[in-house]
């Protein structure tokens, strides 16, 4: 295996929990998924992954992984308006998750490696009116990127953003 490859590493590691991100975002306590995208490749079930891994009690993480490139995704489903979320449980998650990975990925020696986090949040209504939309935009945060830069720096970006701008900003992504 390639030490530089991050591809050859994910796959060797978390290969059993291959997915995709229909599967991954799946919201079962509404059956639905939040994102429908079947084609895009080399994604992976991290929470799978962290339930193999046995610890008692099992700790919050993230839903997905993915690898495109030099660039890293680790991916956090929300099929909540961004008001609804609880701050608190998904700085858990941004953290525990983020301690996982680390591990995981301690015997892989990255080069140009870009490292994103990713909350995708449920698609916001459209305001009939006065669109305030783009000040809770450049508000919402859940102090993710304060806890990033305490924790180490260790993302290069953390994105929290509804379905509506991934499937703008990255036109591969199948998502409906």
């Amino acid at each position: 295996m390639n030490k530089y490859s991050l591809r050859q590493h994910l796959a060797q590691e978390l290969g059993p929990h291959l997915s995709t991100f229909k599967a991954t975002s799946f919201d079962d306590a509404n059956d639905v998924h939040l994102c429908s995208d079947e084609t895009t490749g080399e994604v992976y079930d991290f929470d799978a992954y962290v339930r193999g891994l046995g610890a008692d009690p099992i700790p919050a993480s993230p839903d997905a992984i993915h690898a495109g490139g030099k660039d890293f995704y680790f991916v956090e489903f929300k099929n909540q308006r961004s008001a609804d979320i609880d701050k608190t449980q998904l700085q858990r998650k941004f953290k525990a998750g983020t301690e996982i990975l680390k591990k995981l990925l301690q015997d892989f020696s990255a080069r140009d490696c870009r490292y994103h986090f990713c909350v995708v949040m449920k698609n916001q209504p459209r305001a009939r009116y006065m669109d305030f939309g783009h000040i809770e935009r450049n508000v919402v945060r859940f102090g993710l990127d304060e806890l990033n830069q305490k924790l180490g720096g260790f993302y290069d970006h953390v994105v929290t953003e509804s379905l509506d701008f991934y499937i703008d900003q990255f036109k591969k992504l199948q998502c409906a």
